[in-house]
C-alpha cells in the first residue's frame, strides 16, 4: 500500500496507485473482510464446494458447485460502500493519479 494516505478510510480503505494505463485500487481491508465472512459465517458452504470439487468428472457448468457458489455469492456482500465526502475524495484521487503525464520529447539526431 502506498505511503499516502488512501483516498477512502473507511468503512474500508481504498488506495489509488498509479499504472501505464491507469490505476489500481487496493481494496485489501475488504477483501480481508470478505474472506473472514466466508470462513466464520458459511464454513459449511464452503466446505460443500470443496467437496463437489473434488469429484473427478468432465467440467460441466450447471455442476452442483457453480450453483453454491452463486448462492453464496449472493449471501455475501460484494459491494464496497463508500460515503459522503470520500466519494469525491476517491474520483478526485483517481482523476489526479489517472491524469496524462507530459513524456518529456526526444532529442532531435546528434544532439548533445
Amino acid at each position: 500500500m502506498s505511503a499516502e494516505l488512501p483516498a477512502v478510510s473507511g468503512p474500508f480503505r481504498i488506495s489509488v496507485e498509479p499504472i501505464p494505463a491507469g490505476v489500481t485500487l487496493d481494496i485489501s481491508t475488504f477483501v480481508e473482510a470478505l474472506v473472514l465472512d466466508l470462513v466464520t459465517e458459511h464454513a459449511d458452504a464452503l466446505a460443500e464446494i470443496l467437496a463437489e470439487q473434488d469429484e473427478d468428472r468432465p467440467y460441466d457448468g450447471h455442476r452442483p458447485e457453480s450453483l453454491l457458489v452463486e448462492e453464496l455469492l449472493d449471501a455475501v456482500s460484494t459491494r464496497i460502500p463508500v460515503y459522503g465526502g470520500q466519494c469525491l475524495a476517491l474520483a478526485d484521487r483517481i482523476r489526479a493519479v489517472a491524469a496524462p503525464k507530459a513524456v518529456p520529447s526526444q532529442r532531435e539526431a546528434g544532439a548533445a
